[in-house]
C-alpha cells in the first residue's frame, strides 16, 4: 500500500503540473489503464485522452490552489479540495472542485473522479460570492 507521503506528493504533484500545463508530467502520475471522471457523472474516460482533453482546454493562466490540505484514508485513495482560477472568452471563471483518487501499490493514480457542479462554477461578478 502507498505511503500517506507518497499519496500527498503525487496529488501535489497533480496539481503542480496543471499549473505548468505540463500533460507529461501529469499523465507520468497514472498508472496504465487509468480513468477519469471530470466533472463526475459526464461520463469515465481513459486518463491519457481525458488528461490530454483537460490540459488542451486550459486557457494559459490557468490556476490550480488548494483550499484545505490533501486529506489521506486508511486505504488507497485520498482526496483534494481545490479552486482553478481561469477566464473564458475573456470572463474570470472559478470552479471549486473536489478531486478524489484511487491508487495501486507503487502509489501511480488509477481512478480520478472530480465533484463539481452548477453551483460550484462562478463567473464574472459572482466570483466571491458565497
Amino acid at each position: 500500500m502507498p505511503s500517506e507521503e507518497q499519496l500527498h506528493a503525487a496529488m501535489q504533484g497533480y496539481l503542480d503540473a496543471l499549473n505548468r500545463a505540463d500533460v507529461e508530467a501529469i499523465t507520468s502520475l497514472f498508472a496504465d489503464g487509468a480513468t477519469i471522471e471530470d466533472p463526475v457523472g459526464t461520463g469515465v474516460h481513459p486518463a491519457a485522452e481525458g488528461l490530454a482533453r483537460l490540459v488542451g482546454a486550459l486557457p494559459t493562466g490557468s490556476t490550480f490552489t488548494l483550499d484545505t490540505p490533501i486529506r489521506t484514508s486508511h486505504a488507497n485513495g485520498a482526496a483534494m479540495a481545490f479552486t482553478v482560477r481561469t477566464a473564458v472568452e475573456g470572463v474570470p471563471v472559478e470552479i471549486h472542485s473536489i478531486d478524489v483518487m484511487q491508487f495501486d501499490e507503487a502509489g501511480l493514480i488509477t481512478q480520478m473522479r472530480a465533484y463539481y457542479g452548477p453551483s460550484n462554477l462562478r463567473s464574472g461578478d459572482s466570483i466571491g460570492a458565497a
